[in-house]
């Protein structure tokens, strides 16, 4: 006897649970044989809500890691809705406020201010088919440049619709595609 205390003989609880212990750490280190998986796709690109701005519009710029797409949500109020054509100019004039301060760029060329009236929007056709019409070289784009313009214009144009884009520059015409956010 080592103190106050009688020594109790070991029943092997502690052996047991121990072992119990390793037992369970040993099943979730396999993983139940359950293989990885990449991301599954399913659909188009979510539509954000804004609480009290039934009428927003989201412009997509990119993340300041450069590798995919950030929706800006953009608000001028819940009497007004944005049309086509300024939001495709807010989009070609680039991130700011916010946006900016965060690291968000664009991977559109830059378009100065006197050319930006040549943007424009055409009415949707074909199913809600809309085609963009840009003052610069279409041809050569990113696939992130292009959703850019497509996602923007797409998803913000017609009502609860997610609209196929068609993207006109001064060198073609891409055909209409609609938005993508894989990276």
């Amino acid at each position: 006897m080592t103190g106050p205390w009688p020594r109790r003989p070991r029943t092997g609880s502690r052996a047991a649970a121990a072992m119990a212990v390793l037992l369970s750490c040993g099943l979730l280190l396999t993983g139940c044989g359950i293989k990885r998986t990449g991301v599954i796709e399913s659909g188009h690109a979510a539509a954000i809500k804004i609480p009290g701005g039934k009428n927003a519009a989201v412009l997509y710029f990119v993340s300041k890691e450069g590798d995919r797409l950030v929706p800006v949500p953009f608000t001028i109020g819940t009497d007004y809705t944005l049309a086509p054509v300024p939001l495709l100019r807010l989009l070609l004039n680039g991130p700011s406020g916010v946006a900016r301060a965060a690291g968000l760029t664009t991977a559109l060329p830059e378009v100065p201010n006197d050319r930006t009236d040549k943007a424009t929007v055409s009415p949707p056709v074909q199913g809600n088919e809309l085609t963009v019409t840009v003052p610069f070289a279409v041809g050569g784009l990113s696939a992130l440049a292009r959703n850019q313009v497509v996602c923007t214009i797409g998803v913000s144009t017609v009502p609860d619709t997610l609209s196929p884009v068609a993207l006109q520059g001064t060198d073609t015409t891409l055909p209409a595609a609609d938005c993508d956010l894989q990276p």
